[in-house]
């Protein structure tokens, strides 16, 4: 696989399927700089799957700017940027969802890969080269009872992800998405589903899109 020496970020790095990425692209030799709020538990998983780390709130659209300038100027590119970073609140009717919640949950799942996507694009067309991932949902191709609000952000996030690609078509810089159906994360922490144990482990969506990665390159 065409990994070494590429340079990855990811957001929503410290764990789960961030985390799973991050370790088998640095496998791969990759250079991976993985991007999450909370130092303490980000250098914990830096160190343990051989990445460097840059503290990152994606709500903060300048923080997402320092996170890009960093990598820039430490690796001199940025060849894949993974917009991964998300969260779920519990399962409720749509007229029950917390405002406070709502907001949240559309700063990080919406907001955060729009400001990612826009550092990405900045620098990726200034380089002449490079591959954004937008990691959704198969709750972004259909609506689904009870997350309405997880599933419109992630609605959102396939419109956004649809509407660059029209903007790329000229370029060298490609976009795409990846729609995984439930993993096994603490996504779910405010109430897990109960069938939570059939649902697909972060290793098995890794090797996944490992494959979707080859792919990819295929086609550029």
């Amino acid at each position: 696989m065409e990994l070494n020496n590429k340079v990855i970020a990811i957001t929503g790095g410290s764990k789960g399927f961030g985390k799973s990425l991050a370790k088998a692209f640095c496998d791969e030799g990759a250079k991976v700089v993985i991007g999450s709020p909370n130092k303490n538990e980000l250098k914990k998983a830096a160190a343990e799957v051989g990445s460097d780390s840059f503290v990152l709130d994606v709500t903060n659209p300048e923080n997402i700017k320092s996170f890009s300038a960093y990598i820039e100027n430490k690796y001199n590119k940025i060849d894949v940027w993974i917009n991964n970073a998300g969260i779920q609140i519990a399962p409720s009717l749509a007229e029950d969802v917390d405002s406070k919640k709502l907001h949240k949950l559309y700063d990080i799942n919406f907001f955060g890969y729009f400001y990612g996507c826009q550092v990405a694009l900045r620098l990726m067309k200034k380089q002449g080269s490079g591959i954004i991932i937008n990691v959704n949902s198969t709750a972004g191709l259909e609506g689904k009872p009870f997350i309405s609000a997880y599933s419109s952000s992630k609605f959102a996030i396939k419109g956004l992800t649809e509407s660059i690609r029209e903007e790329l078509k000229e370029t060298q810089v490609k976009i795409y998405s990846i729609h995984p159906g439930g993993m096994q994360t603490e996504i779910y922490k405010e109430k897990y589903p109960e069938d939570f144990d059939d649902y697909m482990s972060v290793e098995y969506a890794t090797i996944k899109v490992l494959d979707i990665y080859e792919n990819i390159l295929l086609l550029c």
